[in-house]
């Protein structure tokens, strides 16, 4: 009797083990999980930009509502024409990914993708994917507020030729912290159509910039991929000063309010 009790428990431990879920890939939509959604039924949303590897395409997309709805359904609205698709949020090998699907009948379907969640707040969402095939890297940027596409550079600022070119970092402060040296001997270029390279040596880093007015506000939003510190940067600035020769930017951090410095001089 006690050796078929045994071998009774064995069998139901290894049952067990063999029903383990594997939470390589997680899906966050479950009902157990409804806060992590987020995105549910959270109003309207604009695409900010969307940058498929390095070629701006923003202006296809930024005429329309998006919203996301909690059965799983997301639509794009721009006057009489509405586009469905579908949404979910997933964790995946450790990384918060939103997994987008359009119909191949529009130019949605560009967005089709599973983006990981590079930042997720009440005003903004950033997203980011790297293609398995080129090891490319598309951007996808959300925000409240629509975006004017002005000469078809990306951003909403008709003075932002006078960033146009090279510049270097003479000022970092990171709150209280002085972190200037990160970008010593740097130089970032702003390119039209919104991308930005930043190059030290041999080592050439591509990201995206936009300049835009957010509650009467001009500022820089400026994305790159975490290499050699430079997603440190990656704030939407507020622009305090700009001319020929200088940009001073400063951010005020939405957690404890402390304040960040930005300067680039040519």
């Amino acid at each position: 009797m006690r050796s078929f009790l045994y071998g009774l428990t064995v069998l139901c431990l290894v049952f067990a083990a063999s029903c383990t879920k594997d939470d390589s890939l997680i899906d966050d939509n479950s009902s157990e999980s409804t806060e992590a959604r987020g995105f549910a039924d959270s109003g309207i949303w604009y695409v900010n930009l969307f940058s498929e590897d390095g070629n701006i395409q923003t202006q296809h997309f930024n005429q329309y509502q998006i919203k996301f709805q909690a059965s799983g359904v997301i639509t794009a609205t721009s006057g009489n024409t509405e586009i469905s698709g579908t949404w979910s949020k997933i964790t995946d090998s450790g990384k918060k990914k939103l997994v987008l699907s359009f119909p191949a009948t529009s130019n949605f379907d560009e967005l089709s993708e599973d983006w990981e969640i590079v930042l997720s707040d009440n005003n903004n969402i950033k997203l980011k994917h790297i293609s398995g095939g080129n090891g490319g890297t598309d951007i996808l940027e959300l925000g409240r507020n629509q975006v004017t596409i002005v000469g078809g550079t990306g951003t909403t600022n008709t003075n932002s030729g006078t960033i146009i070119g090279q510049w270097k970092v003479t000022r970092y402060l990171d709150k209280d912290k002085d972190r200037t040296n990160y970008y010593t001997g740097v130089s970032f270029d702003f390119k039209t159509g919104g991308i930005i390279t930043a190059t030290k040596g041999t080592s050439i880093t591509n990201g995206t910039w936009k300049i835009y007015t957010d509650s009467g506000k001009q500022k820089l939003d400026i994305t790159f991929p975490a290499v050699n510190k430079l997603n440190e940067i990656n704030e939407d600035w507020e622009i305090i000063s700009q001319n020929a020769t200088s940009i001073l930017l400063k951010n005020v951090s939405g957690g404890n309010g402390g304040v960040s410095y930005l300067d680039f001089k040519k």
